[in-house]
């Protein structure tokens, strides 16, 4: 018995069968490695709407995950609304629980905390459109007040219909644009 050999003899089929079962094992467990990842870590979200541009776009396809995930300033969230009335928003945070806001219609600025927030995102528009709430304000406990970039063409936190945004309500934070690939802001 010489073992040497039989490594040697196998046909060509053979080796070509080998090839492919090892080609199928590996597509295999990528997908299985992608499934886990998409069912527990991140989703998929396809954004509807303008009212993020000019930093995300109507169609677009974003990764969102809520691990380990608390709310800071400027992250980009997908609010979870999901009701017969009600799709899923993707908006901006402004402030956080316990934070006093104060939005200047007359001078665009907006304060949190007595402190003019300096933007390092791009924003369509200076702040106009008022909303139906009155300031300053205070962002309940559990709660955050969130914003579209596209400031005048977006139903936000500072309208009654949207609200504060409950902490439980935010499904995750926008990591990245899928399709087309790139960062969101």
């Amino acid at each position: 018995m010489d073992n040497g050999n039989e490594r040697d003899r196998r046909t060509p089929y053979g080796k070509a069968a080998a090839y492919i079962y090892s080609l199928l094992s590996m597509i295999l467990a990528i997908m299985v490695c992608f499934f886990i990842l998409f069912t527990f870590l991140l989703r998929l979200v396809s954004v509807s709407g303008d009212s993020m541009n000019p930093n995300v776009f109507d169609g677009e396809k974003i990764v969102v995950s809520d691990l380990f995930y608390t709310p800071d300033y400027g992250d980009v969230v997908v609010i979870g609304r999901s009701t017969e009335t009600e799709n899923s928003i993707i908006k901006r945070v402004i402030a956080l629980p316990g934070d006093e806001l104060y939005i200047n219609f007359s001078t665009h600025l907006i304060t949190v905390n007595g402190n003019v927030i300096t933007e390092g995102y791009r924003t369509l528009g200076a702040i106009t459109d008022e909303g139906d709430l009155t300031y300053p304000l205070t962002v309940p406990e559990d709660c955050v007040f969130v914003l579209g970039d596209n400031r005048n063409n977006s139903l936000d936190s500072r309208f009654s219909s949207v609200g504060f945004i409950r902490l439980d309500e935010i499904t995750g934070k926008a990591l990245f644009r899928v399709f087309p690939p790139g960062k969101l802001y």
